[in-house]
This record gives C-alpha cells, sequence and structure tokens, in this order.
C-alpha cells in the first residue's frame, strides 16, 4: 500500500513540474515576443501604432503587471534580491516566478524560486506561493501583497507575508 501511495506521490510531482515547466516556457515565450499574431510582413501594410493607454485608471493599469520586475526584500536571512516574473489573465487571475537570491554583502541568504499565483482586484495585488522550482534548505514561500498605484504604474511597493520579513520593492525590467 506503502509503495502506491509513493508511486502516486512520485507522478503527481513530475505532473506538477511539467506543469511549472510549460508555465515557464510560456513566461519566456510570451515575453520574447514570438506569440505576436499577425506580425506585418512586406506584403502585409503596416498600421500606426496606438497611443499608449491612460494608466491613470486601476482597469487599464493591471492588464500592464504582465512582464519581469526587479528590486529587493527584506526577511530574516537579511536583504535579498527579487525578479518577478507575472503573466496577468484578463481574468485579473496572475500566475508567477519568484526567483530571489542574497544582495551584495548578504553572506547569510541562499537563492532559489518557487511559482506563485494571486490575482488583481481594483488596486490590490495578492499573491501566494504555489509550488518551489529550486528551494534552498528550509526556507519558505511566501505570500506578497501590494496597493497599486497609477502614479507609479512600473514601481510595485508591498509588504511580504511571513514571520520576520517586512517590506518589498520591485520595478519593472
Amino acid at each position: 500500500m506503502r509503495t502506491g501511495r509513493l508511486n502516486t506521490r512520485r507522478r503527481n510531482r513530475r505532473a506538477r513540474i511539467t506543469a511549472v515547466a510549460a508555465a515557464t516556457a510560456a513566461v519566456g515565450l510570451f515575453g520574447s515576443g514570438c506569440a505576436i499574431p499577425n506580425f506585418p510582413t512586406e506584403s502585409q501594410p503596416t498600421r500606426e501604432v496606438p497611443p499608449p493607454p491612460d494608466l491613470s485608471t486601476p482597469e487599464l493599469r493591471q492588464s500592464t503587471l504582465t512582464g519581469s520586475w526587479r528590486g529587493t526584500y527584506t526577511c530574516p536571512q537579511g536583504l535579498m534580491e527579487l525578479n518577478l516574473t507575472l503573466v496577468q489573465r484578463s481574468s485579473g487571475t496572475i500566475s508567477g516566478i519568484f526567483r530571489f537570491s542574497p544582495a551584495a554583502g548578504n553572506s547569510e541568504g541562499r537563492s532559489g524560486s518557487f511559482t506563485m499565483r494571486g490575482n488583481v482586484a481594483g488596486s490590490s495585488l495578492v499573491l501566494h506561493g504555489d509550488s518551489w522550482l529550486s528551494r534552498p534548505g528550509a526556507y519558505e514561500m511566501v505570500s506578497l501583497s501590494a496597493r497599486l498605484s497609477s502614479a507609479d504604474p512600473d514601481r510595485i511597493h508591498g509588504v511580504i507575508r511571513s514571520p520576520g520579513c517586512g517590506t518589498f520593492t520591485v520595478r519593472r525590467s
């Protein structure tokens, strides 16, 4: 009976790893511009590019969260660097990858990464740790919450929801 449960766990773990790898590949594909349909060619007339959207409204600003964000956060291991890659769907749900490493001068921190899931409602962003991609030792996944600002749409500043942690700040990269 125990062997059957172990095999089921292994199959489930493999399925999760495959799903994460597919999601990571999709993030890379979307970020590379390869998924843009109807890219103009010589035989197609070029169209004028519309002006960028007015980011003063929360509804329009939300669509701009997809992309790569870089910054720092603080937790018990000290100042850490953060690379947050986000993909937002039209429903407001968000998936992403939280990659962390020690900031310069931090000898206590270690590097790792995990997937995240969450949503945006109005100007509130909430993300929760989902599954490990690379877990250093006994590190635990964290959750993030932030209020988005139309005054600075290329910056997210919020709180790390985990004991002993403080704030995080990331900028679009």
